[in-house]
C-alpha cells in the first residue's frame, strides 16, 4: 500500500539521519583531542598573561609600600620587610610556586630583597645570594620590560616571569615568580572538563534524537493505522478527508461500488459471514489494483477506488476487470458456497468537481444507476457500459 512506502521511506530517512548525526557526533569526540591540542598552547599563554598582570600589581603594590629609596627603606626596617612579605604571600597561589623580589649589587651579584615564602626555613634572608639559571634577569634590567621564560625542571615545564620595579627611571629591583608545572596540569584539567562536557552533550543529543525519533515513529505508526479500516485492511474516510482530500484526487478516476443484495447475505448466513465476504472482496479487489490507487471504506459494502490515470478508458477496464473477477468467482467461506456481484460507478471527470464530496457524489449517482439498470452492471454518464 502506498502510504506503507511512504511510512517506510519517512522511517529510512530517519534512520540515516540519526546514523549520519551519530557518527558525526563519535567523530567529533574522538578529535577532540587534535581539534583541541592547538589551542592548548594559547591558554598557557592566557594563564601566563594573566599572572603577568597581577605580578605587575604586586611589583607596583612593593613599590608604593616600600617607599623611596626602596633598598635602603626595606634594609632599614626590618618590620617593614616582614610586612610586605606577608602580603605578597597573598598573590601566591597553587601555582605560584616562588615569588620573590631581588636586585643587583655593586658587584654585579643578585641578592634577595623580599621572598614570599611562608616557610622560615626556607624562606630567603635580605641580601642572601640568588644565583639566576637563565639570562632572563639580565634582560629584564637591560630592556626595562618584563621578560618570560620557558624552562624544563626535572622534565617538567616551568616559567619564570620577570617584573621591572622602578626607581627615578633606573631598574633597582625585580621582582620573580615561577610557575608550577601545575599550569600545565589546569590547562590539561579543563580540556578533560570540556571533553566531559562534549560527551555529555553528545550524549544528551543522541538520546534527545533516538527520543524524538521514537517519538515520530509511533506518530506515524499510530497515525497510519488510524487510516485503516480493521475489518477490510482497506483505507477508511479519515484517510479519505484528511489525505487525499487535501492532495492533488483530480488526478485520479473515481469508482465506486458496493456488493449487491448484501443485506440477504447477511440475513441468510449471518454477520459473520458478511464480514468474511467482505474482506475477501477487498483481497481480490486489491490483487487487481497497482500500488498508486487506493481503495477506501465508504461505509457498509460501500468502497470507493481512486484509479491513478485521467483516461476514461482505464477507469472502464479496471471497472469491468472488478466486476468479472467478484461474479466468475463465487466465495468459498466454511460449507457455504456464495455468489457475490457488484454495482459499479465511475466518475471519470473528477477535475470537473470542485470538491471531493462533489466528485464521489458523481461516482454515487453512477452506483444508483447501475443498481437500478439490473444490478451487476458499471455505469458512466448515466448509462450502463458494461
Amino acid at each position: 500500500m502506498k502510504i506503507t512506502k511512504q511510512f517506510d521511506l519517512v522511517l529510512k530517512i530517519g534512520i540515516a539521519i540519526l546514523t549520519l548525526l551519530t557518527v558525526a557526533m563519535i567523530y567529533l569526540y574522538l578529535q577532540v583531542d587534535k581539534v583541541l591540542e592547538s589551542t592548548r598552547q594559547e591558554m598557557t599563554e592566557m594563564i601566563v598573561s594573566r599572572y603577568k598582570m597581577e605580578f605587575e600589581n604586586a611589583a607596583l603594590f612593593v613599590k608604593e609600600m616600600a617607599g623611596t629609596p626602596l633598598i635602603e627603606n626595606l634594609e632599614t626596617h626590618k618590620q617593614l620587610r616582614r610586612e610586605i612579605q606577608k602580603a605578597l604571600g597573598y598573590f601566591k597561589t597553587a601555582e605560584v610556586e616562588n615569588l620573590f623580589v631581588v636586585t643587583k649589587d655593586e658587584q654585579g651579584k643578585y641578592r634577595y630583597l623580599l621572598d614570599a615564602e611562608k616557610d622560615l626555613d626556607k624562606q630567603a634572608m635580605f641580601m642572601q645570594r640568588f644565583e639566576p639559571i637563565s639570562d632572563t634577569w639580565e634582560k629584564t634590567l637591560k630592556t626595562k620590560k618584563y621578560q618570560i621564560h620557558k624552562h624544563l625542571k626535572n622534565g617538567v615545564l616551568w616559567v619564570t616571569v620577570t617584573i621591572p620595579i622602578f626607581e627615578n627611571g633606573r631598574v633597582v629591583a625585580i621582582l620573580g615568580s615561577d610557575l608550577s608545572a601545575s599550569i600545565r596540569s589546569d590547562v590539561e584539567r579543563r580540556f578533560i572538563q570540556i571533553k566531559s562536557i562534549m560527551f555529555v552533550v553528545a550524549l544528551i543529543i543522541a538520546l534527545l534524537l533516538i527520543f524524538g525519533y521514537l517519538q515520530i515513529f509511533y506518530y506515524f505508526r499510530g497515525r497510519s493505522k488510524s487510516f485503516i479500516d480493521p475489518l477490510t485492511g482497506a483505507y477508511n474516510r479519515m484517510f479519505l478527508y484528511e489525505v487525499l482530500a487535501n492532495a492533488n484526487y483530480s488526478e485520479y478516476q473515481i469508482i465506486m461500488y458496493d456488493v449487491d443484495f448484501f443485506k440477504k447475505v447477511n440475513d441468510t448466513y449471518g454477520h459473520e459471514v458478511g464480514d468474511e465476504v467482505l474482506k475477501m472482496l477487498t483481497k481480490r479487489i486489491r490483487k487487481l489494483l497497482r500500488e498508486e490507487d487506493y481503495l477506501i471504506r465508504f461505509g457498509g459494502e460501500e468502497f470507493i477506488v481512486f484509479l491513478h490515470t485521467k483516461r476514461q478508458k482505464d477507469a472502464i477496464e479496471v471497472a469491468e476487470r472488478l466486476k468479472k473477477s467478484i461474479e466468475t468467482s463465487p466465495f468459498v467461506i466454511g460449507k457455504n458456497i456464495l455468489k457475490i456481484t457488484i454495482s459499479v460507478g465511475i466518475n471519470a471527470n473528477v477535475s470537473a468537481a470542485t470538491n471531493i464530496d462533489e466528485a464521489i457524489e458523481t461516482a454515487d449517482e453512477q452506483l444508483y444507476f447501475a443498481k437500478h439498470a439490473g444490478r451487476n452492471r458499471v455505469c458512466l454518464n448515466g448509462s450502463v457500459v458494461l
